[in-house]
């Protein structure tokens, strides 16, 4: 019987001692999300006032397909239903901006021609979203995808600056929705996720593909310049970037 007794030791402790190990890793809770995202935007301007002078925005800044746009959000997760989704606020701040050469008179008094001073177009765009994310693929089904929805009022401060000065500024309301679809980086390499998670708290990292449907027209009023994006159909535009849960 004795000869029993180390192999039933030994069995016992790895039948004890698994169950331990699996729940060795506890992720972390979640609370939010941080996001960095790029894109184009090509912004449905018509005219527009440098130092005075109306201009039409294609013949100033030229042909140029748009504008590069870099935007960061933060989002409160405020409630969620386990392995199902996530439901959020966001605050998102960007910036994007076009220059060229200005214009000036020509010589010969009959035209206008460039001149040696870089008139610049900065737009700062502000958003406050409700945000939707669905947990359900990769927390049941094990899919390393996260779909999800975005859906808020945006608010575009710009203003012009020619040779280091101020031109002229103002802002413009609108409202924007944002689909997209997001990979875990997780599914690749869990166990450097868990390691992540454990030091630093983030629970999921993604990288991820959005659309951003936006109307920034100022809801129609007179006046105001038309920042809506047309790069897909005639307002809407493209993001793709890095989010990390946490």
């Amino acid at each position: 019987m004795k000869r029993f007794t180390v192999p039933a030791v030994l069995i016992a402790l790895i039948v004890v001692l698994l169950p331990m190990g699996a729940a060795a890793y506890m992720p972390s809770p979640r609370h939010g999300a941080f996001e960095l995202r790029f894109g184009p935007h090509r912004p449905t301007v018509g005219s527009f006032d440098v130092q005075g002078t109306q201009y039409d925005y294609r013949d100033f800044f030229g042909n140029k397909e748009s504008m590069f746009r870099a935007t960061i959000e933060v989002d409160w997760q405020f409630a969620r239903i386990d392995q199902i989704m996530s439901f959020g606020v966001g605050f998102e701040w960007g910036f994007m901006r076009e220059e060229a050469k200005g214009f000036i008179p020509s010589e010969d008094g009959t035209g206008v021609e460039r001149s040696s001073d870089t008139t610049a177009l900065n737009v700062m765009p502000f958003a406050v979203l409700g945000v939707i994310r669905f947990d359900v693929l990769h927390e049941k089904l094990r899919i390393p995808f996260q779909p999800y929805f975005k859906g808020g009022l945006n608010w575009y401060v710009w203003w012009t600056r020619t040779g280091g000065d101020t031109d002229n500024s103002g802002g413009t309301l609108g409202w924007q929705i944002n689909p997209g679809m997001a990979f875990l980086l997780d599914w690749i390499d869990e166990t450097t996720a868990r390691t992540f998670d454990n030091e630093i708290g983030v629970n999921n990292s993604y990288i991820f593909f959005e659309l951003m449907y936006a109307r920034v027209d100022g809801f129609g009023a007179d006046g105001k310049l038309n920042l809506t994006p047309n790069n897909v159909g005639d307002s809407a535009t493209w993001m793709a970037g890095l989010c990390l849960e946490f």
